[in-house]
């Protein structure tokens, strides 16, 4: 009889534990689902350290564990910043690649550098475009923007919105500007709370879109009040659940003529599973963890998981929808699941080989085509 009552009692208390892990773990994860991420600063991927030798005539030989990866990238070093097209040649860990030299010099033979997937300088005069620096007024405070304003004599009166995932910043969105203006679409690349730019929330939380949308709604008004027309609001990743609840909360969503999303966040939950993997959680574990701790999240920052990021009930305005098939932060399945619930208003471009954000990267001119072509179309 003893030593029944004492399995018994080993049994409570293991019981006991593993419930107070578990609820420690929601409570540890619940906060972290909530942190601005530029509190954590990201180290850069060995795979994407390379060692630079110029080759003098246009072209650089890379040399690292990923210097072949395939598409056009940018290249950041201490003095200077170049894009880099997809590998001529590959020799061993070696490619060589062409070079477009963005600012600086050329590094010396044997220098450290990273590939950068946004491709482009952080420095917006260095498109070569008429840029100006310009303040949103804000619900909680001043947002920093640029202003591309294009050619109006075309008289389109279109104006982008573009809109940066969670661990971004605004140079996320800079290689999308060129193919835009060249179109004649001004473009207004704003920051919003909770980014390294914009005021911090009151509550010191990230809100996943819930509540930065209203920092987007101010960029579309400022566009408005500057001689756009008509709006073109394109979000990446969050960027996307941002855009979703300006078209389902603000007045604005009559002066949307389209959407233009990549990889956006159209269901926090896979998203949040995802993340949870790639940081080493057992998947065994997440149902039992993952609810509660959506539950904990949403009651901490007042977020309503059930409509944020959804299209499903926007169906309004003609939507480009961009994705690669080997997105690892926001499975590509959401997508998918988007563009066969809305295949009259929604133009999908899938894009073979591409990860989170890299669709342009690995397929450049496929994606500044579907992105010019469907320009068009809203002109029209």
């Amino acid at each position: 009889m003893g030593a029944r009552r004492a399995l018994r009692l080993a049994g409570l208390t293991g019981s006991a534990a593993l419930l107070a892990a578990a609820g420690g773990a929601t409570w540890y994860y619940a906060g972290r689902v909530t942190e601005p991420p530029h509190r954590r600063p990201v180290m850069p991927l060995d795979r994407d350290r390379v060692e630079v030798h110029d080759l003098g005539d246009g072209h650089l030989h890379l040399i690292g564990s990923d210097a072949a990866r395939a598409g056009w990238w940018g290249l950041r070093w201490d003095e200077g910043y170049a894009r880099v097209g997809p590998a001529v040649s590959v020799d061993g860990p070696g490619a060589v690649r062409p070079v477009e030299l963005r600012a600086g010099a050329v590094p010396d033979a044997g220098a450290a550098a990273l590939f950068d997937p946004w491709a482009t300088p952080t420095d917006p005069g260095l498109l070569g475009l008429p840029v100006e620096e310009v303040v949103v007024d804000g619900p909680i405070g001043p947002l920093p923007a640029w202003w591309f304003p294009a050619d109006r004599t075309q008289d389109r009166a279109l104006t982008a919105v573009l809109v940066h995932g969670r661990s971004g910043t605004r140079a996320e969105t800079l290689r999308h500007v060129t193919p835009m203006v060249r179109r004649g679409v001004s473009v207004l690349v704003t920051a919003y709370r909770n980014d390294t730019e914009g005021p911090p929330s009151p509550d010191g939380r990230s809100h996943l879109g819930a509540t930065e949308w209203e920092d987007v709604e101010a960029a579309g008004r400022w566009a408005l009040a500057n001689g756009a027309r008509r709006l073109v609001l394109a979000g990446l990743s969050m960027g996307g659940a941002c855009v979703a609840e300006v078209l389902r909360r603000s007045e604005l969503h009559d002066r949307v003529a389209g959407v233009l999303l990549e990889a956006p966040v159209l269901d926090w939950g896979p998203v949040l599973r995802s993340a949870a993997v790639q940081r080493g959680l057992p998947a065994a574990t997440l149902p039992l963890l993952l609810p509660p701790t959506m539950a904990l999240a949403g009651a901490r920052a007042r977020i309503d998981w059930r409509s944020l990021g959804s299209f499903a009930d926007l169906a309004e305005v003609p939507l480009l929808l961009i994705h690669g098939d080997r997105d690892a932060t926001v499975p590509v399945e959401l997508a998918d699941a988007l563009a066969e619930a809305l295949p009259d208003l929604v133009t999908y471009l899938r894009v073979d080989g591409a990860g989170h954000l890299t669709a342009w990267n690995v397929a450049r001119a496929e994606v500044e085509a579907a992105v010019a072509t469907f320009l068009d179309a809203l002109a029209a």
